[in-house]
């Protein structure tokens, strides 16, 4: 195929229609060279005028639907009037029609002698008053004619008040203007908005009904006044909602109108698919030509529906139209009509469209000379483009059904494992085939016979041949159906539930007078404000909000919802029609944060508002539709659009109002400018920061790890530039810019260190100042929340601050200007966290606990400000010179240095040194001062009420004072020196001087003794030392049964007492040990014995080696048993036969001493 060969090479989209007519812009001798006069305008002309001709009737109403081009005839009807020759004559031509045309001209005087009078209004918000009064004295000074009422005074009254006193200005006007003028058209078009206008109001059509009369009245042969209302329905359609009583009112009124009911045919339809696809002024090949007339025939002859047997020129109109293919010519008529269309306009909106699968894509494709448009092609473009309305109207089931149909279709070629791309096509074009001609083609007999199929697929399908046995197929696998009735084929219908006729059902239920919207929890869009964005790096936005009066706002105000918005102001809409612009101003001034406007018109909201709702109570009726694949799709599509609507609907709504806020009417081009103007002026603070990961009020996984480590190392390596961050870690971006960029991190020369302060206006830049402005402004204001007051602050209180007008610092940022500032402030400040009895404790020093609260619970964090009075500055340097003194440390002399080491220093102690009430270690004053320290959650109070008094720091002089912090801080130091010293002393008092000799007893003593607490006791004793204290606490530890970091009193004073008792155990077993025979060959038979008694004259010790022969162990059981028998059967107590028992055994043993 070469370069000249494409089909657009060949052919055209003639915009001879336009989308839409604008009557009161439109009009111009180029406007009817672009349009076209069918027949229904054609026989809607001839009836306006046969009607005047015959009875002089003057009103009419054109009804029909949107996009039939009503306002196009209206356009028509105005050329054929117009003062201008050429827009006249530009008519006349469109109209061709000399019968018509000769009729016009006998009925109606129209000559360049006198004008007519050409009426043009077009319906909005206004009310009909209003815009017929403007109308007419526009048409007046267009036509030249307010020259003959110059001299009249009364013509043009300040205001027209009521209905009756513009009907009586329309009679005094056109009566003066009789014999000046050949006739008056009166233009009415979008007659519907003024129709819902007044059935908002009062519902009194009256107006109407006068002017008819009064237009009848006034229309005369000579000098006509012609008036055309275009409407989309009747006018008792218009009054639903009302009474019965007023829709019956109304429907009268219409009857004083002749109505012309304005919809174009299919083969009207047709026909302008085939004016409006032309040829250029390059010639097909003839072949081809001839292949395209034998298939327009071939598939003509296939079609055999009423629209080819009584449309003889239907052969001619398909051939025209091609490349469409004559299905889809046929088609795209009933389409037009279908409930998501707009009639003719949808035709021409098809033809004119570049998306994707449309017809213009298809022309400049490299498609064959004989390819044609198909209705395949055309299903593509609706399921592509137009999915949405169309599962949202009336053909929303057939075509979900298809959808699954397709889906199923799918599943079972892949199991076949078809291996040819073209084949799989095939099956799905079949399908698709059917599925056009089932939806589209019924209503003029056009089935999906196996004919027409083949005829619709492309002629590029080199399957056809295998046609019936795919057909086959498809009915095997439960795809498709085949009826005999009818020959054709059918698209099986799997699911249960037409979720079109339910909502139609549901829908007829339903109240009319009932306002859906407040069911359906719908919530508006939320508005940004970009510009302020791209300025500031901050993202800030409002949210829309929907009421219908008072009564609804304050509802509004109150939700929970509305309170929890991270929005920092809200539109509200109000539909009540009571408020006026005095009554919005005042609004808005009362609700600082609402931009206030009132919305006329809500009815289109309202009605797809009722379906959702009816959808919603669908879904909850019916739990089966979860169930149902095509139902639940169906339904899923179906809301999604209802919603899209409302959306829209909204958007449409909020930019159409006059806005007010604070009192100002607010005046801009779009709502997002809106937005941004106020983030201005409320947030003029603000500092300009760029960083995407924590500049906003929800941070991400990755940044709320960023953000985490940055705040740890602002706590480690304050000293240290960029906090000694390596490379470029998230951490570290964020740094730069929410940080040192802002001037929070110094470099100070005079300590070689960096530190965070307040930021220092050194910007080159008159810009960079203004910002540094700001964040020093910030971070003063912050301070400022601590100093004003005495108590503690929760950290929520500055975030409250600085989100707050006229900061608006994002959440996501507020816990590291929070740590920023109290590092900066950290001499003046103390800091608290809440322990788990949820009372705040007062911290040393800020922890990770306290950074992880910073940014999950800051109000479980809180600060206090220490004021730094001059006259207690002598305490605070006694209390660092005495702390440099003792510990050889300087620290800061400041209230909070000095008390967070003190404190520090104090809770570190073990616990006995910190709760002991022993006088001996720690006299009254040291337990005093030590009580007030370990109990501390006030450094404020701590220093300046609790030392100060106890110290008496106003009474007495500083070497007082001296001596008691020293013996306070002394104690603690040499509490267990002192206290070791004790124990050992005590030992020694009991056991002796510890000489070599007890040391190797001990040894002997930990191996043998079968107490594991004794064989601690002589272990620990063995390892006595004058190089270490180890082994005298290991032995208070083992007789106070708690480890060293427990001690307690009651602790200590039990090892003291126990200790004596295990000295002379240790004593006892030393003998044992020291007796017993050394040598290595001791016989299993050999014994030591030994007894120890306390007697008057002290202790007695008597011991005996003795071996006993194995032979005599039954004679020793016997004598045994006989010497225990005789003693046990005395009647002595055991204390008196165990001394007879040691008297007896003296006399064997030996005294210690003498020889054995």
């Amino acid at each position: 195929m070469t370069k000249h060969e494409n089909l657009n090479h060949y052919y055209e989209i003639h915009v001879n229609h336009l989308l839409s007519t604008r009557l009161d812009t439109d009009i111009s001798k180029d406007f009817f060279e672009k349009i076209v006069f069918h027949g229904t305008a054609y026989n809607s002309l001839k009836t306006i005028v046969e009607s005047f001709e015959t009875n002089t009737q003057s009103a009419f109403t054109l009804t029909g639907s949107y996009g039939t081009g009503k306002s196009t005839l209206a356009a028509i009807l105005t050329g054929l009037f117009h003062q201008d020759d050429e827009i006249r004559n530009a008519a006349r031509r469109l109209v061709n029609d000399p019968e018509l045309l000769q009729k016009i001209d006998s009925v109606f005087n129209i000559s360049s002698e006198k004008p007519w009078l050409i009426i043009k209004a077009v319906g909005g918000v206004t009310s009909p008053v209003e815009l017929f009064y403007k109308s007419i004295l526009k048409a007046l000074q267009d036509s030249n004619l307010m020259e003959f009422f110059e001299d009249d005074l009364f013509f043009l009254p300040e205001q027209i008040d009521s209905d009756q006193q513009l009907i009586e200005w329309i009679d005094e006007v056109f009566r003066a203007l009789d014999g000046k003028i050949a006739g008056s058209l009166f233009i009415l078009d979008e007659m519907g908005k003024l129709l819902d206008h007044i059935a908002r109001n009062n519902g009194d059509l009256h107006l109407f009904q006068e002017l008819s009369e009064r237009i009848n009245r006034l229309s005369t042969k000579q000098c006509p006044f012609i008036f055309l209302g275009i409407l989309h329905q009747a006018f008792s359609d218009y009054a639903r909602g009302m009474s019965h009583h007023i829709a019956l009112e109304w429907a009268k009124i219409q009857g004083r109108y002749i109505d012309i009911a304005y919809r174009i045919s299919l083969d009207e339809s047709v026909a302008l698919v085939s004016k409006t696809i032309k040829k250029t002024e390059h010639q097909l090949p003839e072949a081809i030509t001839t292949l395209n007339t034998a298939f327009i025939n071939e598939v003509a002859q296939s079609i055999k529906s009423r629209l080819t047997e009584n449309s003889p020129k239907l052969r001619s109109y398909l051939f025209d139209a091609l490349p469409l293919h004559p299905l889809t010519t046929v088609l795209l008529g009933i389409i037009a009509k279908s409930s998501f269309s707009q009639n003719e306009r949808s035709i021409f909106s098809f033809l004119l469209s570049v998306e994707p699968y449309s017809f213009r894509k298809f022309l400049e494709s490299d498609a064959k000379l004989t390819s044609t448009y198909t209705i395949i092609d055309l299903w593509d473009y609706l399921s592509h483009n137009l999915q949405h309305q169309i599962l949202s109207s009336k053909e929303g089931h057939s075509w979900a059904i298809v959808e699954e149909a397709l889906t199923l279709l799918s599943k079972q070629l892949s199991k076949t494992q078809i291996e040819s791309p073209e084949r799989v096509e095939l099956y799905f074009n079949i399908v698709k085939a059917i599925a056009m001609m089932n939806i589209f083609g019924k209503p003029l007999g056009i089935y999906p016979t196996e004919a027409l199929i083949a005829h619709s697929l492309s002629t590029s399908s080199k399957n056809l041949d295998i046609l019936s046995e795919c057909l086959l197929h498809l009915q095997n696998w439960g795809v498709i159906t085949y009826w005999h009735r009818t020959v054709s084929y059918e698209v099986v219908e799997t699911s249960e539930l037409n979720i079109q006729q339910l909502v139609q059902e549901k829908l007829e239920t339903l109240s009319n007078q009932q306002n859906y919207f407040e069911h359906i929890a719908y919530k508006g869009n939320s508005v940004l404000a970009k510009r302020h964005y791209h300025e500031k790096g901050v993202m800030r936005w409002m949210e829309q909000h929907l009421v219908s009066d008072l009564a609804g706002l304050q509802r509004l105000i109150a939700s929970s919802d509305f309170n929890k918005t991270k929005a920092f102001a809200h539109f509200v809409l109000i539909t009540d029609q009571s408020l006026n612009s005095t009554k919005l101003i005042e609004i808005s001034n009362q609700y600082s944060r609402l931009v206030i406007a009132k919305l006329d018109k809500m009815n289109e909201i309202l009605s797809w508002s009722k379906e959702i709702f009816a959808l919603n109570e669908i879904f909850r009726e019916l739990p089966k539709l979860m169930m149902d694949t095509v139902a639940k799709k169906e339904y899923e599509q179906r809301l999604t659009y209802a919603y899209q609507q409302v959306d829209e609907l909204f958007r449409q709504s909020f930019e159409s109002v006059d806005w007010y806020f604070r009192g100002e009417k607010l005046v801009s081009n779009s709502l997002s400018m809106i937005v941004s103007k106020l983030a201005d002026e409320i947030f003029d603070a603000c500092p300009t920061i760029f960083n995407e990961l924590v500049v906003r009020h929800d941070v991400s996984s990755s940044a709320a790890s960023g953000r985490k480590k940055l705040m740890e190392k602002m706590l480690e390596n304050a000293d240290q530039e960029n906090l000694g961050i390596d490379k470029f870690p998230p951490e570290k971006a964020i740094y730069l810019s929410c940080i040192k960029q802002l001037g929070l991190h110094q470099y100070h020369e005079e300590t070689d260190t960096w530190v965070f302060d307040f930021p220092k206006l050194n910007n080159t830049t008159e810009v960079g100042n203004k910002n540094l402005e700001h964040v020093s402004k910030l971070f003063e204001r912050g301070y400022q929340v601590f100093t004003d007051h005495k108590s503690l602050v929760p950290l929520t209180e500055l975030y409250k601050v600085w989100s707050d007008s006229p900061f608006g610092i994002p959440q996501g940022l507020l816990p590291i200007f929070a740590l920023t500032l109290l590092l900066a402030k950290e001499t003046s400040l103390a800091f608290y966290d809440k322990d788990v009895t949820q009372e705040f404790k007062f911290i040393s020093d800020i922890d990770e606990e306290y950074i992880n609260k910073l940014v999950k619970r800051p109000h479980e964090v809180a600060v206090k400000y220490i004021k730094e009075p001059a006259e207690k500055n002598r305490f605070i340097n006694l209390l660092a010179n005495s702390i440099k003194y003792i510990f050889e440390k300087n620290i800061e002399a400041t209230p909070l240095s000095v008390a967070r080491f003190l404190v520090s220093y104090t809770v570190k102690q073990p616990s006995w040194v910190k709760f002991s009430k022993d006088t001996e270690f720690f006299d009254e004053k040291v337990q005093q001062l030590r009580a007030f320290l370990v109990k501390a959650d006030d450094p404020y109070k701590l220093l300046f009420e609790d030392l100060y008094d106890a110290l008496e720091v106003a009474t007495r002089n500083d070497d007082l004072i001296l001596a008691d912090l020293s013996n306070f801080l002394g104690s603690f130091m040499a509490a267990k020196p002192d206290l070791l010293k004790k124990f050992e002393a005590k030992l020694y008092k009991e056991l002796g001087d510890i000489t070599p000799e007890i040391i190797e007893e001990a040894n002997a003593v930990s191996k043998f003794a079968a107490d594991w607490k004794m064989k601690k006791f002589a272990e620990h004793l063995s390892r006595s030392s004058n190089d270490s204290t180890f082994w005298l606490t290991n032995i208070i530890t083992l007789l106070g049964q708690i480890p060293e970091k427990d001690w307690t009193d009651d602790s200590l004073k039990k090892a003291f007492e126990a200790l004596p008792g295990y000295v002379q155990r240790f004593k006892q077993l030393s003998f044992f040990a020291k007796n017993a025979d050394k040598s290595e060959e001791t016989s299993s038979n050999k014994r030591s014995l030994a007894v120890i008694v306390n007697t008057e004259q002290g202790f007695e010790e008597y011991n005996r080696d003795v071996i006993v022969d194995p032979n005599m162990e039954n004679k020793l059981n016997t004598l045994q048993k006989e010497l225990f028998k005789q003693v046990d059967g005395t009647d002595l107590s055991d204390d008196a036969k165990a001394m007879v028992l040691y008297a007896l055994l003296k006399e064997y043993l030996h005294p210690i001493g003498e020889d054995k």
